[in-house]
């Protein structure tokens, strides 16, 4: 118990140490670093909680009654999940306030905006495209046609399909909630299941409710949950076994490829794919899996990717940039690729120091000690095979992100590890159950630390991602909620204002934003050409708003 309260304290220390050291302490990194703000504003209090946390569970020297609320969490499993998710919806509009604060999660929403309307694609005034695509955007995050208008997410569309239900009924924040809850179930019946002891499913659920990196996640219109969710239905069939299972596996794991982009699952699945080639009856297993995720993978994946190309057009970086014969148009796709890959991976010391700040965050956005509990489950278990793969599968994506040269930027928690991040939960709780008759008081001190974290670090949590929000949209110039307006945000090179241009892909929606070119600019080529009725209602620094006559009845 004291072992375990002493290397969480220590691996907190060392947090802290290193996030000081790397955002050159005592100045504050600058906001166009998002990552490294958010680490130093946001993690540097989060270690110290955690280090209180460790310290505080210690006090009780009593038996703890604590451990009844295993039992009772592993035999309700959904009426759990049920209360969680109610907790999460309630937690979009009093904490993020439904908004999607990153690039990235607007673009899945605006994408199933699009799908939830029976289209393709989007589509914006041409001569408007300037201003309702931030520069950095087009070709980046957006593909915008100048001569048709149409626009398209430049990600993979399996989330956007997921969420794209949600969009359609108005509860686009209720998708992500909901997947997180399900996985809560999943991540329970797996536990029990990998380690014969339904109390560790029990464990499982406490040890992931007790983790704000995975229920604030869920708050967020990112991807990672819906992939966390699909990669452990991906694991619960393979452990199954059988040829219709198989063909579902790779049917599940083709709809986790093509969520955003197929990194995160191509590491997670590795190791498994890798097990069953190694298993009596390899070929045709193999060939079973590879059948489920054939279809999905080349129509949707590798189909958008085409069609993202050709809507994209000619681009000067081609080889061939005006030629449209068959062979020219293959090898400008293919040139393409090759650049997308280059600018994807990397191997730097800067990617690595990236890396390991992810890993700050994936501690400190975890119950106390939980990778040190996670590790113990492993060796405890390592004849296990099921407890073996999720622990190379979070291995594999661990390694596997030191080769991509992004940083997580927004996201709460480990962004990137999270569609492995169930491997944690499950192996502490198979670390849990294996604790001899006379560790009750161990199994009370990880008990208490997870029930502190989940009040105590999730409220935290919750409280900075509110501030965060708050201060993020206070960047919009004030307007009136449902009058017709148009919204011109400017440029500020210390934010990502350019975020801010969040828009209906069909510009159905009473007020419309804009990034703006400059006042007289704007005036000009927007207000005066498609707007002379437009009224101004606010100049300020943070940019201008334009009043509309409002529209004719009908």
């Amino acid at each position: 118990m004291r072992a375990l309260a002493a290397a969480t304290v220590a691996a907190a220390a060392l947090s802290i140490i290193f996030v000081l050291d790397l955002t050159k302490y005592p100045d504050l990194p600058g906001r166009l670093f998002i990552f490294r703000y958010l680490l130093r504003s946001q993690d540097v209090a989060g270690s110290i909680l955690v280090i209180a946390i460790a310290v505080g569970a210690l006090l009780p020297r009593t038996r703890s009654r604590v451990l009844e609320l295993i039992d009772a969490l592993s035999r309700h499993a959904w009426p759990v999940a049920g209360v969680t998710f109610v907790f999460l919806c309630a937690a979009t509009w009093a904490v993020t306030r439904q908004h999607a604060l990153a690039g990235d999660e607007h673009l899945a929403l605006f994408q199933s905006r699009v799908f939830a309307a029976g289209h393709l694609t989007g589509h914006y005034p041409p001569e408007l495209i300037a201003w309702l695509v931030p520069p950095w955007y087009e070709s980046h995050w957006l593909v915008a046609s100048q001569a048709s208008g149409a626009v398209a997410s430049i990600y993979w569309p399996g989330f956007a399909l997921l969420l794209a239900p949600f969009s359609l009924l108005g509860i686009p924040w209720a998708c992500n909630p909901l997947l997180a809850s399900l996985s809560l179930v999943l991540i329970a019946k797996l536990a029990a299941r990998l380690t014969a002891n339904a109390q560790a499913g029990g464990w499982a659920m406490l040890f992931a409710l007790g983790s704000p990196g995975f229920t604030a996640m869920a708050l967020s219109y990112f991807s990672m949950t819906a992939h966390l969710l699909l990669n452990l239905a991906f694991a619960w069939l393979v452990l199954a076994g059988g040829t219709r299972r198989l063909i579902a596996a790779g049917v599940v794991g083709s709809v986790a490829l093509v969520q955003s982009n197929p990194v995160p699952h191509m590491l997670f699945a590795a190791p498994w794919i890798v097990w069953i080639a190694r298993s009596a009856g390899a070929r045709r297993n193999l060939l079973a899996l590879a059948g489920g995720y054939a279809p999905l993978s080349l129509g949707l994946g590798l189909g958008w990717w085409l069609f993202l190309r050709e809507l994209q057009g000619p681009q000067m970086v081609s080889p061939y940039p005006e030629d449209t014969s068959l062979p020219h148009r293959l090898a400008n796709l293919a040139w393409y690729l090759l650049l997308e890959l280059r600018a994807s991976f990397s191997v730097s010391s800067e990617n690595l120091e990236l890396r390991l700040s992810e890993q700050v965050r994936l501690w400190s956005w975890a119950v106390p000690g939980l990778p040190l509990v996670a590790a113990a489950g492993w060796w405890l278990n390592r004849r296990s095979p099921g407890l073996n793969l999720f622990a190379a599968a979070l291995a594999t994506t661990l390694a596997g992100y030191c080769l991509v040269s992004y940083a997580q930027g927004y996201g709460w928690g480990a962004r990137y590890v999270h569609p492995a991040w169930s491997a944690l939960p499950i192996l502490a709780s198979a670390a849990m159950v294996s604790l001899q008759p006379g560790s009750v008081r161990l199994g009370s001190y990880v008990a208490r630390m997870t029930l502190l974290s989940l009040v105590f670090a999730t409220a935290l949590r919750f409280f900075q991602i509110r501030l965060f929000m708050d201060e993020v949209l206070a960047l919009t110039p004030p307007f009136e909620s449902g009058r017709r307006q148009i919204v011109f945000i400017a440029p500020n090179a210390e934010y990502y204002t350019q975020d801010l241009v969040q828009n209906d892909p069909f510009l159905r929606d009473p007020v419309i934003f804009m990034l703006s070119r400059g006042f007289n600019y704007d005036y000009e080529s927007v207000i005066q050409r498609r707007y002379p009725g437009a009224r101004l209602t606010h100049a300020g620094p943070t940019g201008y708003v334009w009043r509309l006559p409002d529209a004719p009845a009908r």
